[in-house]
C-alpha cells in the first residue's frame, strides 16, 4: 500500500508554477506593457506560493520531525535560508522592472539579468525537491505512521485563506494525474460535502473540459 507522501502534490504544483514562470520570461519583451504585467503578476503568484510553503515546511512538517530526530532538519532549513535569498533578489529585480516599465524606460537589461538569476534559481529549487521528496520523505515515514502524516497534511490545509487554498489548487489541479484528483474528491465527497462542491468548481474552472469529464464520470462511478 502506498504511504502517505507529504510533499508529493504540493511539489508538482510549484514545478508547474516555476515552469510558466521560466516560460513566461523567455518570450517575456521587457519594454511591452503586456508581457511585463504578465510576468509581474505569475511572478507574485510563484513567490507567495513559496513562501507559504518554505514555513508550512520549517513550522510545521520539519518541526515535526526535528522533536522526533534532532538536527534531521538542518539540511532542509539551510537550503530554504539560501533559496529565500535568491528569491528575494528575483522578487525585487522583477519589481524594478515593472517600475522601470510604467516610466517607459528600457528594461532589456534588468529583464536579461532576471532570467538568468531565475534559470539558476529554478535549478536549484528542483535539486531542492527532489531531496526532500527522497531523503526527508524516507525519515517522515520511518519516524511517523500515516494517520500521523494526514494529520500534518491536515494542519497545513486548515492554515490556508480560500484565496490562497484556492491560488494553490489552480497550480496543483493540472500538475496532478486523474486518479489523484478523483481520490482526493472521492474521499472528500461524503466527509466535507461542501468543500467537494467548491473543489469541483475549481476543477472545472482551472482543467481543461476533456479532463475535468472525464473525471466527473469517475465520481459517478464510485
Amino acid at each position: 500500500m502506498q504511504r502517505v507522501k507529504l510533499f508529493e502534490a504540493a511539489h508538482k504544483g510549484l514545478r508547474n508554477a516555476l515552469s510558466q514562470f521560466s516560460f513566461a520570461l523567455g518570450k517575456c519583451d521587457f519594454n511591452n506593457s503586456n508581457d511585463v504585467n504578465r510576468i509581474h503578476s505569475l511572478g507574485k503568484d510563484l513567490c507567495m506560493l513559496l513562501n507559504i510553503h518554505a514555513n508550512d515546511e520549517n513550522t510545521i512538517i520539519l518541526a515535526e520531525l526535528e522533536a522526533k530526530l534532532p538536527g534531521s532538519s538542518k539540511h532542509d532549513m539551510d537550503d530554504h535560508e539560501r533559496l529565500e535569498r535568491d528569491q528575494d533578489a528575483i522578487e525585487k529585480l522583477l519589481d524594478e522592472i515593472k517600475e522601470l516599465n510604467a516610466k517607459g524606460e528600457d528594461a532589456v537589461g534588468m529583464g536579461a539579468e532576471l532570467y538568468m538569476k531565475f534559470s539558476k534559481f529554478h535549478g536549484e529549487y528542483l535539486l531542492h525537491t527532489v531531496d526532500e521528496e527522497t531523503d526527508t520523505q524516507r525519515l517522515l515515514w520511518e519516524n511517523f505512521t500515516d494517520p500521523e502524516l494526514h494529520a500534518i497534511r491536515g494542519r497545513i490545509i486548515s492554515k490556508f485563506t480560500p484565496e490562497v487554498f484556492e491560488k494553490w489548487q489552480s497550480y496543483i489541479m493540472p500538475a496532478i494525474t486523474q486518479s489523484d484528483i478523483v481520490m482526493m474528491m472521492g474521499g472528500m465527497r461524503t466527509a466535507a460535502p461542501e468543500q467537494f462542491t467548491k473543489l469541483m468548481a475549481m476543477a472545472e474552472k482551472y482543467l481543461p473540459a476533456d479532463e475535468f469529464s472525464a473525471i466527473n464520470s469517475k465520481l459517478k462511478q464510485l
